[in-house]
């Protein structure tokens, strides 16, 4: 499409050289394209001159502007401005010609960039190297993703036909094309891989229905190493390269999910399995086979690949004697890859073997000699023992076999004539037996795969419908092939080719079509396209195609390659037939069995030898015949097939007798694979092989050139350069090239209109400023409906007006900007000059000052110095006297008080020694009355239990017994609480009593010193009387006489005091000895009753009836139950699941006869019904509601018995925590008109854990478990769907509550008794399980917030441009297609900050521990730097150093908040991201930068810098990142790119922990809000509320060593 006219008027040839300022191309037999500088240029007289140079080498262009104008010349093309060095998208740049496209290629390859777009092509360059390009979550980056939005990729061509598929519901075909070794199976394997792995969440539902699904998947990724091996071979271009084109079909389902696949494939090279030229190979599996036998992976001996004890070598046949092994390929483990794959796709081992065997008689067929040197001497088989293998293996008659081998049969109307053929005639018939058998096997083995594809569901390809079913269509077929010798396969694959090439000229045609129309364009006119048809007529011309002619051939009984040739040059040659298509045929100059058909691409010379064999591809009807009558089921099978081809031969043939030859089958399948694609939506991916020696990262332009021209890449350029080439977006172009107006625009251009007329304004504008621009050119530029379009080369003639006026304006800027320094520096010095004026005058007066004040302040220091030395003299002497006096009178006083002190040293050892004397004689006493007690007791209660044994012989008396002892049990048992009691209340008085001991010892040693410091002020008094008068001495002595005497009383009364209480406490610790004997007596004979109870139960004989559910009963019971081990979250829930109805039913089915049972453990419960949890839990209380309860009840305890008999049998307790405390309850929202406090929010947690410690109090261990586990599910209930923040967080925090409240009690229990292991392990357990709730509420709540947030992090982190002066504009060709940039993003930074503040002070009200906190905001934070990180790293448009400043504002703003709120990322991928952002903002073209680079970029990997900038987009004044700096980077990566990963790994998101720390809780709160009945917890609380503040002087009630502190409202210790 172009404008109409012929010719170039003479303004638009001058705006064109003006363009020549710098570098254009000029053609190079080595290079194909180089670049040259403009050195000189004239335009006079109408002839243009124009030197240029490169590297000393000169280029001249000369011609005249007639010349120009009538397009006789063409100006060089130019190249294109730094800028767009290495864009993503060749249709982006500003200069689209031929060199350019190869440059850009050249530059990208060299940044290890293999992928770049074309439009709609994905142009890939096979790297030859280990690329980090296809990692899972690099797969998982794309996956959702609009093309053009990530740089370009496979992935994003698998991604945009996926979501074709879903969005407009239309088939999609991906078209992978380029000669071998371009890398077009590996790119057809990671397409395959694509689909099978990106999607795979999108039908979870389905999944778990049917695993299918996933085997479908597996199936699909298993054929590649099948196909390989049996389809693909090495050649001289390829290692492993694809003789065979596939078609894959991927089927989804209406949740688009795989759910079938079916396979095509079209011409197998039949002949390299009986030839390979040198250096190649045959096909791999042989091979593989081989080293398999090698390695005893198969039956070598059975096969016939190890003789005399020798494994034959690929050297040891005639079909794989080319070549061998492949540098770094062990085909041993290539062997078992492929059985696996072939296991995988339903291929059993027994079916494997008799592939082997099919295989290895393959390879026998090639060692059968044949002599023989006339037909009339006949052919002879000469190796006998290769021919009885190949018979053994394939089961076949051997007589049979080695007659048609070497004879033939001819049939006539009235006989059959059997004739012998000759050597060459028979080596042909065995050749053509092997391509037959293995064609065969390679069908039946895609046949099989099909089946296993395609399941039992869905109906094969040509069965049914292709357009009811949604598919995706993927295609590796072989490119165009140009070689010195080619034959009848390159024939077939460049027909191929012309019609793939014709659909992708007519399809990207038709796009250039819709895009104008679309955009309303105007004067534009249909060009017509460069048309391969007449080449396709030519080929598949009806009566006189190539084709035609060649079925013609080959069935006449004389047919041979030479008149074939002859009849093509004969039709076709010069001219002959007045065809149009005698244009592309051609007869060369040598050899008369040649001839050349002018391709698309390439013309190509063929050689019709073997033209009429290869299309025949005949087997002898009796050969075929004994191969069908095999004894091998395999065999039979796979030659079976040629029975269900009746329906093709139809389609293909007139005659039904007449068998299809290989041109009209490949023919036919062409046809219905272009009828496929035409119903399709297309998309194309051109592999290209960047050099012939398949070194890594290595670019030869001239063949990157050719295979350019032969994929139709540059076919594209030219269709889009014959219109409108180039385009821009409305938006982007005004803010880009607005500039351009000279003046505002006028008042009605000045601001945009309202709603809906923006896109008119915008076009208004646009056009203004083209017309300010180019006011002669209006032909070499439209305005669309939403972008601007450009002849070829005029975007960059408008960029290069832009940069003028940007250099004006900048020169502009710089003149003013430097005026006005130069002014601010006149002005500071003559600032400077005044102020050091005025400082050097300031500074002389400072000094005479200074020196007056000196001579002042001297005469004061030296009278203030003389009138010092008089005083000290006068202090010295006055000291000197009071120190005389001062240690006489010291003197004096020590003798004194050391008499005192020896005095009472002796008295206070006298009362110790009496005190020792007169316990030691008590405690002798109380030994021997109690020893006396002990034996006659014991002897007493022997005499019973004698008694008692002897009435237990008795069986009349043994109901009697029965319950005499369970009498005498309960008595018992009321006797040791009531010891335990009294034992209690003695400790308690014992306490208080040392209490009051230490209060008396305290307040006498305050005597003590009182008295000491009252004799002491006595002391100093006389001593200062003394110096006024001698007379009152005597005085003073008498009263210090007197004061001793009173303190030498004051302490015999405190000993005696002393005496006293230590026989008060002596006398309570023998009470208490004895108390503690008959606790034990006691207990010791209650175990001897529990014994002898046991043991009469024991006799079979005696009938035993149930016994009333007592005491005895009760506490058995508490001990069947078990505990619960915690192990993993899963079997934990299990545990809990199974919890029964009543936690009983166990125990109470255990009869006493049983006396050591446990209960066994319960039945395992589905665990994702995690409801029945609850209900099971309830099950008892739901009975007995509305039984005997009645509306307002009031409860009220007495005593600590109702206590526990209402916490150990009242089912509604538990009933009522459950309904009030979780179920019914509704979770207060933040409201600013009250303030709670912890109480308030929390009172759920602590009143549960109220009942939990009295239950533990009471070793109700089966309540505790009960209690905790159904508080449990319906937490769990409540908070399973995370419908509110509010809920998700006042549960997390009382959770943890309650979890730190029983923590706290069992800390602080230290108890060992036995007794209380059931209701510790209860507690052990609950405390695990709570733990366990924690957790899934944390995880959800985090999940839940993740999902949500995750909207926020590109558009408010990345895209959210709040700081001024810096926007960043997103020009990718995509997304001004789709029409997304640049826009404006509609969440800022602010937004993201909101977000922070909802959750904090959500925590914040609902007092979630302040730890807790931290970390969801840190994984938070952790979730911006791996999403935002592996965003830019993928996105072009992101790597700029002005977004890079945006980024780092909005990171700025995301810091401060931690900071203030003391949160951190403690993953560090925050940092990673910073220094991400740094490195987008560091200068890089020199080494020295490349250091900084790497030295502050220390967490980011040499892979991720490398790939950075690779992909960074330079600005309009940085200078690429080409050269030098890459290369050094690229070698800084090279040691480590191999396990190196690009993108963050997103398990950092899911593989969380929650580092839990319970605190401490002082005091448990019993607040319960007036709003809630709960007659029963409130009754609770108020019984021990009053038994906390009851009498504690009563001295009836004795404490017991198992009583625990209260814990209501006080402190829990």
């Amino acid at each position: 499409m172009t404008a109409s006219g012929g010719g170039i008027s003479e303004s638009v040839i001058q705006a064109e050289l003006e363009a020549f300022a710098k570098a254009t191309y000029f053609a190079d037999n080595e290079l194909a394209w180089v670049q040259a500088v403009l050195k000189e240029k004239s335009v006079a007289n109408s002839a243009v001159r124009m030197v240029f140079d490169r590297d000393g080498t000169e280029y001249r262009f000369e011609a005249t502007m007639e010349e120009l104008m009538r397009r006789h010349k063409t100006l060089p093309p130019l190249c294109n401005p730094p800028v767009l060095e290495g864009i993503d998208d060749l249709t982006n740049l500003s200069h689209l010609n031929e060199p350019a496209v190869l440059h850009n290629l050249q530059v990208r390859y060299g940044m290890h960039n293999i992928y770049t777009y074309s439009g709609i092509v994905l142009v890939a360059l096979n790297p030859f190297a280990h690329v980090p390009l296809y990692s899972q979550d690099t797969l998982e980056a794309y996956a959702g993703r609009m093309r053009g939005e990530l740089e370009p990729h496979l992935f994003a061509i698998s991604e945009d036909a996926f979501q074709g598929m879903v969005r407009d519901k239309r088939n999609q075909t991906i078209i992978v094309s380029g000669e071998s070794g371009a890398g077009k199976t590996m790119s057809a394997k990671h397409i395959m891989r694509y689909f099978a792995s990106a999607h795979e969440g999108a039908g979870a539902e389905a999944r778990e229905e049917a695993g299918a699904i996933s085997r479908v998947e597996e199936m699909i990724l298993a054929t590649n190493p099948v196909l390989e091996s049996f389809g693909n071979a090495k050649t001289t271009r390829n290692d492993n390269s694809s003789r065979f084109g596939k078609f894959l079909e991927i089927r989804f389902s209406e949740r688009h999910t795989i759910e079938a696949a079916f396979i095509r494939t079209y011409l197998l090279e039949r002949s390299r399995l009986v030839y390979q030229p040198p250096t190649e190979r045959n096909y791999h599996v042989f091979y593989q086979l081989l080293q398999a036998a090698a390695a005893g992976g198969v039956a070598g001996e059975r096969l016939g690949l190890v003789a005399g004890g020798r494994a034959l070598t690929w050297r040891d046949f005639a079909f794989t004697a080319a070549s061998g092994e492949i540098p770094g390929v062990d085909d041993a483990v290539e062997f078992r890859t492929t059985c696996d794959a072939l296991a995988t796709i339903g291929v059993g081992a027994a079916q494997q073997a008799q592939i082997h065997a099919v295989l290895a008689a393959l390879l026998h067929v090639g060692n059968i000699g044949i002599s023989g040197a006339s037909e009339r001497v006949g052919a002879a088989i000469d190796d006998e023992d290769a021919c009885q293998r190949v018979v053994d293996l394939l089961a076949v008659d051997g007589a049979l076999f080695r007659k048609w081998l070497t004879k033939r049969q001819i049939v006539t109307r009235s006989e059959k004539i059997v004739s012998n053929m000759t050597r060459a005639q028979a080596l042909v018939v065995r050749d053509s037996v092997a391509k037959f058998v293995y064609a065969h096997l390679f069908d039946w083995i895609v046949r099989t795969i099909n089946s296993s594809l395609l399941g039992s569901s869905a109906a094969p390809a040509d069965e049914g419908d292709a357009s009811a079913a949604s598919f995706i269509g993927v295609l590796d077929i072989y490119g165009f092939e140009h070689f010195e010798h080619n034959s009848f396969e390159q024939f077939c694959i460049n027909y191929a080719n012309e019609k793939l090439q014709q659909n992708f000229n007519r399809h990207v045609f038709k796009l250039e079509q819709e895009e104008y129309h679309r955009e309303q364009l105007k004067d534009w006119t249909f060009v017509d396209f460069q048309d391969n048809q007449p080449c396709i007529d030519l080929i598949e011309g009806k009566p006189l195609g190539i084709l035609s002619l060649l079925d013609e051939e080959s069935r006449l009984q004389q047919g041979s390659d030479l008149t074939f040739a002859e009849k093509l040059i004969k039709q076709f040659g010069s001219g002959g037939g007045g065809s149009p298509a005698a244009g592309f045929f051609s007869k060369p100059r040598f050899g008369s069995d040649r001839f050349t058909i002018r391709h698309y691409a390439h013309s190509v010379e063929y050689a019709a030898e073997g033209f009429i064999d290869k299309n025949k591809d005949t087997v002898p009807d009796e050969i075929q015949n004994v191969l069908k009558a095999s004894g091998d089921s395999l065999v039979r099978a796979i030659l079976g097939s040629d029975d269900q081809a009746g329906a093709l031969d139809a389609k293909l043939s007139v005659r039904a007798a007449r068998k299809p030859t290989l041109g009209a089958v490949f023919k036919h399948s062409l046809a219905s694979l272009m009828e496929t694609i035409e119903r399709t939506e297309s998309h194309y991916i051109r592999c290209i092989k960047p050099n012939e020696a398949k070194a890594a990262w290595s670019f030869d332009a001239p063949m990157v050139l050719a295979q350019l021209r032969a994929c139709g890449v540059l076919e594209t350029i030219r269709i889009s350069c014959a219109g409108y080439p180039s385009r821009v977006a409305l938006p982007e172009f005004i803010r880009r090239y607005g500039v351009l107006v000279a003046q505002a625009p006028p008042p009605q251009l000045a601001e945009p209109p309202g709603a809906g007329h923006e896109d008119a304004w915008c076009r208004a504008l646009a056009t203004r400023i083209l017309d300010a621009a180019f006011a002669a050119e209006k032909g070499r530029f439209q305005v669309g409906l939403t972008k601007v379009f450009f002849r070829a080369g005029m975007l960059a003639l408008i960029e290069k007006l832009r940069v003028e006026r940007l250099n004006a304006a900048a020169t502009a800027i710089q003149r003013l900007v430097r005026a006005f320094q130069q002014r601010q520096r006149f002005r500071l010095l003559r600032a400077a000059a005044l102020r050091i004026q005025r400082s050097v005058r300031g500074h002389q007066a400072r000094r005479r000052f200074h020196a007056a004040r000196r001579e002042r302040a001297a005469l004061r220091i030296q009278c203030l110095v003389r009138g010092h030395l008089a005083r000290a003299r006068a202090s010295e002497r006055r000291r000197a006297v009071v120190k005389m006096q001062a240690l006489a009178r010291g003197c004096l006083a020590r003798r004194e008080f050391r008499a005192a002190r020896r005095t009472r040293a002796a008295v206070k050892i006298q009362s110790l020694v009496r005190g020792y004397l007169a316990r030691k004689a008590a405690r002798r006493e109380l030994h021997v009355v109690t020893r006396m007690q002990a034996r006659v007791r014991g002897a007493r209660a022997r005499r019973e239990l004698r008694r008692l044994r002897e009435e237990a012989r008795s069986a009349a008396h043994f109901k009697d017994v029965t319950y005499k002892l369970e009498g005498k049990l309960m008595v018992l048992t009321r006797q040791l609480d009531e010891s335990q009691a009294r034992a209690a209340q003695l400790s308690d008085r014992l306490r208080r009593a040392l209490d009051d001991a230490q209060t008396l010892r305290t307040g006498q040693e305050a005597s003590v010193e009182r008295a000491t410091s009252e004799l002491l002020a006595r002391v100093a008094e006389l001593e200062r009387a003394k110096a006024d008068a001698d007379a009152q001495c005597a005085q003073l002595v008498v009263e210090r006489d007197a004061a001793l005497v009173d303190l030498e009383n004051a302490h015999v009364e405190s000993a005696r005091q002393q005496r006293d209480d230590a026989d008060a406490r002596e006398r309570l610790e023998a009470k208490l000895a004895e108390l503690e004997t008959e606790l034990a007596a006691s207990r010791a004979q209650l175990a001897d009753v529990r014994a002898q109870h046991l043991t009469q139960q024991q006799p079979p004989a005696v009938p035993l009836a149930q016994p009333p559910p007592t005491l005895h009963h009760v506490a058995s019971g508490a001990d069947l139950t078990a505990s619960i081990k915690r192990s993993d979250t899963a079997s934990r829930w299990r545990a809990a699941a199974g919890f029964s109805a009543t936690g009983y039913e166990l125990a109470d089915q255990q009869q006493l006869s049983q006396p050591s049972a446990t209960r066994r453990p319960p039945p395992p419960v589905d665990t994702g019904k995690r409801s029945t949890l609850e209900e099971r839990a309830l099950s008892p209380a739901a009975n007995v509601i509305g039984e005997g309860e009645e509306d307002g009840a009031v409860y009220e305890l007495r005593s600590e018995d109702e206590v526990r008999e209402m916490l150990e049998r009242e089912e509604n307790l538990i009933t009522e925590i459950l309904n009030e405390l979780i179920g019914d309850l509704q979770v207060p929202l933040p409201n600013l008109d009250a303030e709670y406090q912890p109480p308030d929010l929390l009172f759920p947690a602590h009143l549960i854990g109220l009942c939990v410690i009295k239950m533990f109090q009471y070793n109700l261990a089966r309540r505790i478990d009960r209690l905790l586990m159904s508080a449990i599910a319906r937490v769990q209930k409540k908070t399973a769907a995370f419908e509110s923040d509010y809920t998700s967080a006042f549960w997390l925090s009382n959770v943890f509550e309650l979890l730190s409240i029983i923590k706290t009690s069992m800390t602080e229990h230290q108890s060992s008794s036995h007794e209380y292991a059931d209701s510790e392990r209860a507690m052990n357990d609950g405390m695990q399980y709570l733990e366990t709730l924690l957790s899934d509420i944390y995880f959800g709540w985090i999940k839940d917030l993740q999902k949500r947030f995750v909207k926020f992090i590109i558009p408010g982190v990345v895209e959210s441009e709040a700081l001024p002066g810096f926007t960043a504009s997103d020009s990718g060709f995509f997304n001004r297609l789709m029409g997304t940039g640049p826009r404006e993003s509609t969440v800022k930074i602010e937004n993201v900050l909101s977000f922070f503040n909802h959750i904090w002070r959500t925590m914040e009200f609902y007092y979630v521990d302040r730890a807790i906190m931290r970390q969801i905001m840190s994984e938070l934070l952790c979730n911006i730097g791996v999403t935002a990180f592996n965003n830019i790293i993928m996105r072009r448009n992101f790597c700029s150093w002005k977004r890079g400043m945006q980024i780092q504002y909005n990171l700025t703003r995301i810091e401060e908040w931690c900071k203030t709120h003391a949160v951190s990322d403690a993953t560090r991928n925050l940092d990673r991201l910073l220094q991400l952002v740094k490195l987008l903002q560091l200068q890089k073209s020199t080494d020295q930068d490349i250091d900084i680079m790497f030295e502050v970029c220390d967490l980011l990997n040499p892979a991720q810098i490398k790939k950075l900038l690779s992909i960074y987009a330079v600005s309009d004044y940085e200078n690429p990142i080409v050269g030098p700096v890459m290369n050094e980077v690229t070698r800084r990566a090279a040691p480590s790119e191999k396990t190196d990963k690009i993108l963050l790994d997103t398990n950092d998101l899911n593989d969380q922990v929650l580092y839990l720390t319970a605190r401490k809780v002082p005091a448990i709160e019993t607040y319960i809000p007036p709003e809630f009945g709960m007659p029963r917890i409130r009754a609770l609380v108020d019984s021990q509320t009053d038994m906390a503040y009851d009498d504690e002087a009563d001295d009836d009630l004795v404490p017991s060593e198992y009583d625990y502190p209260a814990t209501y409202g006080h402190a829990l210790n």
